[in-house]
């Protein structure tokens, strides 16, 4: 293996590791004491746990409410908000430059790449569909649903042909808006209202098949195309 490709490669792997470390850093020294187990539990369960920042922000906000109140609204948004937007951001750019290791895996790797090139190809026949698909992915990262994070969306983007810089920006758009929106409604509607709707089964099975359902409407085209395509 060439040893610059080599170097590049550990770069971009570890790269988003180290700046991950040196943000936790600041942001903890810049936390109040109190705070420190509050965010900590934040920014560990929506990278770790299968809670969405639809009923991790509402805890969230209980705690801080409990803590000082409401008289920091603000900067507690702000915070929460941080904590999201970097969880997402970072995972969104480690699965950009990681995923291609994918591709040595035989069979994987094939249809990893087919189905890029094929989404790849049609995109770049028409601007409204690269519009309409740029719109859709932050569309679907901002909303409350089940699993609609960094990882999930970043994958979404990347098998339908968007570009790595598209498909970033997608991820901070809908991340910004929807950890903003569900932490100002926490905040000034309520938190429990907030839990009682997305923290049941019935609204987890809704984002479950509407999650599965993206999947199986890009791998189910892909299979089509190639099956017309040996069929020719």
């Amino acid at each position: 293996m060439d040893r610059r490709y080599l170097m590049k490669r550990l770069g971009l792997f570890f790269l988003p590791i180290v700046a991950s470390i040196i943000f936790l850093f600041i942001f903890g020294g810049l936390l109040p004491d109190e705070m420190n187990a509050i965010f900590a539990f934040l920014l560990i369960g929506y990278f770790m746990s299968p809670l969405g920042r639809e009923v991790l922000i509402p805890i969230t906000v209980i705690s801080l409410i409990q803590l000082h109140g409401t008289a920091f609204m603000v900067e507690d948004i702000t915070r929460i908000v941080a904590c999201i937007v970097f969880v997402d951001v970072m995972c969104s750019i480690f699965l950009l430059w990681n995923l291609d290791i994918l591709k040595h895996v035989p069979r994987l790797g094939r249809w990893i790449s087919g189905m890029e090139d094929y989404g790849r190809r049609k995109l770049r026949k028409s601007r409204r569909k690269r519009m309409s698909f740029f719109l859709a992915l932050t569309i679907y990262m901002a909303s409350p649903f089940y699993g609609s994070h960094g990882i999930a969306s970043t994958i979404i983007g990347m098998l339908s042909g968007m570009r790595k810089a598209r498909v970033w920006l997608a991820i901070w758009i809908g991340s910004l808006t929807g950890g903003l929106s569900i932490a100002i409604i926490a905040f000034t509607v309520g938190q429990r209202f907030l839990i009682d709707i997305f923290d049941n089964s019935a609204w987890k099975a809704i984002s479950v098949m509407v999650g599965v359902g993206i999947f199986i409407v890009l791998i189910g085209s892909y299979w089509m195309h190639r099956k017309a395509k040996v069929q020719a």
